[in-house]
C-alpha cells in the first residue's frame, strides 16, 4: 500500500512539473500553498504541514509528523486592471483572464533529526495581456515571464530546538513579449527624417513582433528555525538570486497599413505605390526583420524572510513575517537581436519590504480556520511604470480553511484579495524616462483562489 501511494504521489508531482508554465500577475509570486496563502503568506517560523516548507522554510521539512508528506496545489490568479489616459479620458482594460500557478512537494522524515524533500514552484512570474489595439502596444500588449524552480532539499536538527535546511534550485525560465512596430517611426533610407514626414500617421502598425526566449540558472535556499520557548518559534530563510541567460528568437509578422506613397517620394517609385510593397522586403529571411536570434539576461532577486510564530492557546497560533526582496538587481532589460536594432529598457527597480501577519485557529477537530493580512511597497520607480508591469504598493487580505477529509488526507482552501494603489504611468517608449512622461493612471485589483491537497502516511 505504501509503495503504491509513493508511486502515485510521484506521478502526480511529475504531472504538476510538466503542466503549462506557471503564470501570474506581478513579477513575484508567493502563493504556493493554500494553507500558507490563507495566513497572508506568514509562516517562516511555522510552515504548514504537507511539504510546502520546501519553499517557505527548508528547515521546516523536518517535523514530528508522518514519515511521508506529499502535496499538490493550484492557485488561480484573476487580475483586473486598466489604464486611463489623462488627456483623452480613454480607458483601456486588461483582458479578463485567469492564470494558474501549480506547485508540488514531497518530503520524507529519516529519523528524528534528518529529512529530505523535493519541490516544484514558481516564485517569479509575470503575465499582462492588453487588447492588441491598445495605445501601449508599441511597448508590449502581451508579456509573459515564467520561472519554475525545482528544489531538492535537506534538513537537520543541529541541537535541541534548532534545525536548519538547505535547498539547491535549478531554474528553468521562459519569456514571451508581443509588441507592434510603428511605421511612422521608420527612418527613410538615405534621409535624416522618418516616414512620418511622408504623411504616414503616428500609430500606423506595420509589423507584429514576438520575442520568444528560454533559459536556465542555478541558486540556493537556506532556512533555520529556533524553538525559543514552548510557545514561541523564530524562523529565517534566504533564497539566493538567480541569473538566467535567455536565448531564442524574434519573429516579425507584417501588418498591412493600406497606405500609398505620394509622388516624388524618396524611394523613387511612382505616386500611389503601396507602402506595404516597399516594406515587404524587410521581412525576408536574411533581412532586417526576418526571423533572427535574440538573447537577454534577467536576474531573479534574492529574498530574506524573518518571522515568529506564537501559540497563544492550544488551538490558536499567531504568525508574523517580514520579507525583504532585493529588486535592485533588475536595473536594465537589454534584448540583443542578430540584425534588428537591440532594445534597452530602463527599469531601475528598488528593493521592497513586506509585512505579513496571520492566524491559524483549530475551530474543531478536523477543521482549521485561517485569516491573514499583508502589505508591501512597489518595486518600480515612477518613471518606469508601463503596461508591461504596472505594479505598485499593495494591501491584501486572506481567508481560508483546512479540512481533514480522512485521517491522512487534508484539503486546504484559500481566498486572497489584492488592492493596489493607482499609479501614474506611460505608454510611450523612452530611452531616458522621467516621471514627466507619465500621461495616465494604471489601476489594478485581483482575486486569487487556492486549493492544496496533502497526504501524510
Amino acid at each position: 500500500m505504501r509503495r503504491i501511494a509513493v508511486l502515485s504521489a510521484a506521478t502526480l508531482l511529475t504531472a504538476i512539473i510538466l503542466a503549462p508554465r506557471a503564470e501570474a500577475q506581478g513579477f513575484a509570486v508567493y502563493e504556493h500553498d493554500a494553507c500558507a496563502m490563507a495566513r497572508g503568506g506568514a509562516g517562516v517560523a511555522a510552515p504548514c504541514p504537507g511539504g510546502s516548507a520546501v519553499f517557505f522554510n527548508p528547515a521546516g521539512i523536518l517535523s514530528a509528523g508522518k514519515p511521508w508528506n506529499i502535496q499538490a496545489g493550484l492557485t488561480l490568479i484573476a487580475p483586473k486592471g486598466s489604464f486611463l489616459d489623462s488627456a483623452s479620458q480613454v480607458k483601456t482594460s486588461l483582458l479578463k483572464n485567469a492564470y494558474p500557478v501549480p506547485s508540488g512537494y514531497i518530503t520524507r522524515q529519516l529519523g528524528q533529526k534528518f529529512a529530505v524533500g523535493f519541490g516544484a514552484f514558481a516564485p517569479y512570474g509575470l503575465t499582462t495581456e492588453w487588447p492588441v489595439g491598445f495605445q501601449g502596444r508599441y511597448l508590449g500588449y502581451s508579456t509573459t515571464l515564467a520561472s519554475i524552480y525545482f528544489q531538492p532539499t535537506v534538513a537537520y536538527q543541529v541541537a535541541p530546538g534548532i534545525q536548519v535546511g538547505l535547498g539547491v534550485d535549478y531554474v528553468t525560465s521562459s519569456a514571451q513579449v508581443h509588441r507592434r512596430l510603428d511605421a511612422s517611426t521608420l527612418p527613410v533610407p538615405g534621409q535624416v527624417f522618418t516616414m512620418a514626414s511622408l504623411g504616414v500617421p503616428v500609430g500606423t502598425d506595420f509589423a507584429d513582433v514576438l520575442f520568444d526566449v528560454t533559459g536556465t540558472g542555478w541558486g540556493w535556499h537556506l532556512g533555520a528555525m529556533w524553538q525559543a520557548t514552548s510557545n514561541l518559534t523564530v524562523g529565517v530563510r534566504f533564497m539566493s538570486q538567480v541569473k538566467v541567460d535567455f536565448t531564442g528568437n524574434a519573429r516579425f509578422t507584417p501588418t498591412l497599413t493600406g497606405l500609398t506613397l505620394p509622388a516624388g517620394n524618396p524611394f523613387g517609385v511612382p505616386g500611389g505605390t503601396s507602402l506595404d510593397a516597399i516594406l515587404a522586403s524587410k521581412f525576408f529571411s536574411d533581412s532586417l526583420l526576418g526571423q533572427q536570434d535574440a538573447s537577454t539576461s534577467i536576474t531573479m532577486p534574492y529574498q530574506i524572510v524573518v518571522g515568529v510564530a506564537y501559540k497563544a492557546t492550544s488551538r490558536l497560533t499567531v504568525l508574523a513575517d517580514y520579507q525583504f526582496t532585493n529588486w535592485n538587481s533588475f536595473e536594465t532589460l537589454n534584448l540583443t537581436l542578430a540584425r534588428a536594432p537591440s532594445i534597452a529598457e530602463y527599469e531601475h527597480f528598488k528593493a521592497t519590504s513586506a509585512i505579513r501577519a496571520g492566524v491559524d485557529w483549530q475551530a474543531m477537530d478536523g477543521l482549521q480556520v485561517r485569516a491573514g493580512f499583508l502589505a508591501h511597497n512597489g518595486a518600480s520607480p515612477a518613471e518606469t511604470v508601463t503596461p508591461i508591469l504596472p505594479e505598485g504598493k499593495r494591501m491584501e487580505g486572506t481567508l481560508g480553511a483546512g479540512i481533514a477529509l480522512a485521517p491522512s488526507v487534508r484539503l486546504d482552501l484559500a481566498y486572497q484579495y489584492i488592492r493596489q494603489e493607482t499609479r501614474r504611468g506611460r505608454l510611450v517608449d523612452a530611452p531616458t524616462p522621467t516621471p514627466a512622461l507619465n500621461h495616465g493612471v494604471f489601476a489594478f485589483t485581483a482575486n486569487l483562489f487556492g486549493a492544496s491537497l496533502a497526504l501524510a502516511f
